[in-house]
């Protein structure tokens, strides 16, 4: 992402105040796409072994993504524009080498690693075109590009239930969203990944229930991406409020059952090794 955009200043200021509880509140959530990551990935299928394995993660936030490929022995290398998230990986996982950098500038040479990921980080980019490059010209010939970002829009129901809440009660925020945010369709991002040298792309949608106990973390999680601690104490309690109620069709013996969709993409970098 741009260094310079309001779009990107934007993102930055947000994930940096919400570094320190992301593990504890989104991570809930986005960390239900990372078997399907593994699988894309193809390093634990047919005979491949992670185990030395170069994986890039790019928009790593807390590193909890990167963690998981380590486990299977990859060697992994996360980013993350935000200083904040980057500290908070570092110090979570010590032993992983996190680095503060933008996606579409990345510091690494040519053809550097086997497999690139990026959960939930596409509908972000402001410039997807010049980070699909940036991916492209790191992987290893026969390389992987391997991403998951939300699926329709209308199908993410934590999501809706906060953002409804918020229009009831206070204007909305400018979206902290990318161009490919609520993209689903292959024809959008096909011919992007081709000019960047990513070939074959497959693109499914995934249904994922997410079951808790309670809603008290995500919320806290929105609280945060929203700033609604900037608001008044009572305007945040009714957003608050609004929030549980619009969650309230979907509560199952004590318990929420949320429905939500993921579209999980892979390219690969097709060329002679």
């Amino acid at each position: 992402m741009s260094e310079t955009t309001s779009l990107s200043a934007r993102e930055r200021e947000t994930w940096n105040r919400c570094a320190e509880n992301y593990l504890d509140t989104f991570a809930y959530l986005t960390g239900e796409s990372v078997p399907l990551l593994i699988e894309a990935s193809g390093l634990n299928g047919a005979g491949i072994q992670a185990a030395n394995k170069n994986v890039l993660e790019i928009g790593a936030g807390p590193g909890h993504v990167s963690q998981r490929f380590a486990e299977m022995g990859a060697i992994v290398t996360g980013i993350d524009f935000s200083a904040q998230m980057v500290a908070v990986a570092q110090d979570r996982y010590p032993d992983l080498t996190f680095v503060e950098a933008d996606a579409g500038n990345l510091p690494f040479d040519d053809e550097t690693f086997d497999v690139v990921i990026a959960n939930y980080v596409v509908h972000h980019l402001e410039h997807p075109e010049k980070v699909f490059k940036e991916v492209s010209r790191v992987l290893k010939p026969n390389g992987r590009f391997v991403f998951a970002q939300w699926g329709p829009v209308e199908e993410q129901t934590s999501t809706s239930a906060f953002v409804m809440a918020l229009e009831t009660h206070d204007e909305i925020r400018p979206a902290l969203m990318g161009p490919l945010h609520g993209v689903t369709e292959r024809d959008v991002f096909a011919p992007m990944l081709s000019e960047a040298g990513l070939m074959e792309l497959i693109l499914n949608k995934h249904e994922i229930n997410w079951t808790c106990e309670t809603f008290d973390h995500v919320m806290q999680g929105f609280a945060a991406w929203a700033n609604i601690a900037s608001m008044p104490q009572d305007l945040q309690g009714r957003i608050e409020a609004s929030t549980k109620e619009n969650l309230k069709s979907f509560e199952q013996n004590g318990q929420y059952v949320l429905p939500h969709s993921v579209m999980l993409g892979m390219a690969v970098k097709r060329g002679e090794k």
